[in-house]
């Protein structure tokens, strides 16, 4: 019987664990995918780029999953260069070469994923196997939403944004208040002369 109970709650113990990191993994995959969507879309704004992103988006199916594939096959490389890095003792700078790469093919990968949609949208196997991937996603984030880690960060994350929201009004109304305040200065040592 006791160690019926010691295995529960072994498996309590490790579930709670794997519900913590996951919960760190989706906060932060949430986190990255729409501020790197943003500022790839920031990027997009440039003319080259823009041209580029049109030229992708007109792309048949078959350009379109070359182009789909291009942000793994370009980190790799340099993810490699990154583990020769740390194999020869540079362990800081092979981590953060790895994690650059990382976020860069990330970045390039939802840009790129926003772009050929339409175009992989009619390939038979793409939506296969998005729908297998997307329906395996909703699933574990079901299980582990559900619990009560999960539902306490996200608690405690939506706290925290809205006190920095918060913060980030005061700190403009600040600011406008030194500028309006400057303004002031200048104008009084002018003599009354509006600028």
């Amino acid at each position: 019987m006791w160690l019926l109970r010691l295995k529960e709650r072994i498996g309590h113990f490790l579930w709670a664990g794997v519900v913590g990191v996951a919960t760190l993994i989706f906060l932060l995959e949430e986190w990255l995918w729409d501020s790197l969507q943003s500022l790839m879309g920031t990027l997009g704004r440039l003319p080259v780029i823009s041209q580029l992103e049109s030229w992708i988006a007109q792309l048949p199916p078959a350009g379109a999953a070359v182009f789909f594939v291009l942000p793994t096959s370009l980190a790799l490389p340099v993810k490699l260069v990154a583990l020769h890095m740390i194999a020869r003792g540079h362990l800081l700078e092979g981590a953060l070469v790895i994690l650059a790469a990382k976020l860069a093919a990330t970045a390039l990968f939802a840009r790129i994923y926003v772009l050929t949609q339409p175009a992989l949208m009619q390939v038979r196997w793409f939506v296969a196997v998005r729908a297998a991937v997307l329906q395996w996603r909703d699933w574990a984030y079901a299980q582990i939403a559900a619990h009560p880690l999960w539902q306490a960060t996200r608690e405690r994350v939506a706290r925290w944004r809205a006190g920095y929201a918060a913060w980030r009004g005061k700190s403009g109304g600040w600011k406008r208040r030194t500028r309006a305040w400057q303004r002031l200065e200048r104008i009084r040592r002018r003599g009354g002369r509006a600028e």
